[in-house]
């Protein structure tokens, strides 16, 4: 598994099990849509940060060794 996708596992189930205890108790659709839409972007947030923070290819300064 790359790094960045489980940057994006870790943040949005964090943010499920947290987000989940509250909706599971009101109970209402629209707090498990929130829940669902709230996971969703917390994990694609972790996923761009962790893809930025990557190194792409061989440096410039790598070329005269």
């Amino acid at each position: 598994m790359k790094p960045e996708e489980k940057a994006a596992l870790k943040a949005g189930g964090a943010t499920v099990l947290i987000a989940g205890a509250a909706a599971a108790i009101i109970s209402s659709p629209a707090a498990w849509a929130a829940v669902i839409y709230g996971a969703y972007r917390m994990g694609k947030t972790a996923y761009q940060a962790t893809k930025d923070r990557q190194p792409r290819g061989p440096s410039d300064h790598d070329l005269f060794i």
